[in-house]
């Protein structure tokens, strides 16, 4: 987030950071559309597990935050905080702080059928990998498995056993 005054210098669009009551990003943001403004909740696919069943679902990315377009010829943000599923604004002492337009149309960009999509990774199942750092440093394995929060599976060769080993994808670089 920029410095308040500078923001207004420039002539990109502003955008508000609202905090919602959990679960009802939706709720609000049918509320703040039916006052006329500006709403966006980015979304992703999760896969869900539940009852033995797996289905992929759209939740959003930032769970109970959704973001607002900022427009100072309509007036004062304040309707905002009267609004149903609205807790409350992220500030800087009394004022809002506002998120560069950028931010959020670089997620935009990055969205297909309404979601948006990591970027491709350059991991995949079966890929030979070496891990670069750690006390596993220099060791060569294969990918098992990949894991939604960037972990992943990896069969190791260690002291001449084969050993699966969860590591972060930023200790692995492709062979």
């Amino acid at each position: 987030m920029q410095n308040y005054s500078e923001l207004f210098s420039s002539s990109s669009k502003k955008w508000l950071v609202v905090n919602t009551i959990p679960h009802s990003e939706t709720y609000a943001c049918e509320h703040l559309i039916r006052q006329d403004f500006h709403v966006y909740c980015p979304m992703i696919t999760k896969r869900i597990r539940h009852a033995r069943r797996v289905f992929d679902a759209s939740r959003p990315l930032f769970p109970s935050y959704i973001f607002v377009e900022y427009r100072p010829q309509r007036g004062t943000w304040r309707p905002i905080l009267g609004t149903y599923g609205v807790k409350s604004l992220v500030r800087t002492g009394d004022r809002p702080s506002l998120l560069c337009g950028s931010f959020i149309d670089g997620l935009k960009s990055r969205e297909c059928d309404g979601v948006v999509r990591k970027p491709t990774a350059p991991l995949q199942i079966g890929q030979d990998v070496a891990v670069r750092g750690g006390p596993l440093d220099g060791l060569v394995g294969k990918i098992i498995e990949l894991r939604d929060n960037e972990r992943v599976l990896v069969l190791l060769n260690l002291l001449d056993r084969e050993t699966k080993t969860h590591l972060h994808s930023d200790m692995l670089s492709p062979l």
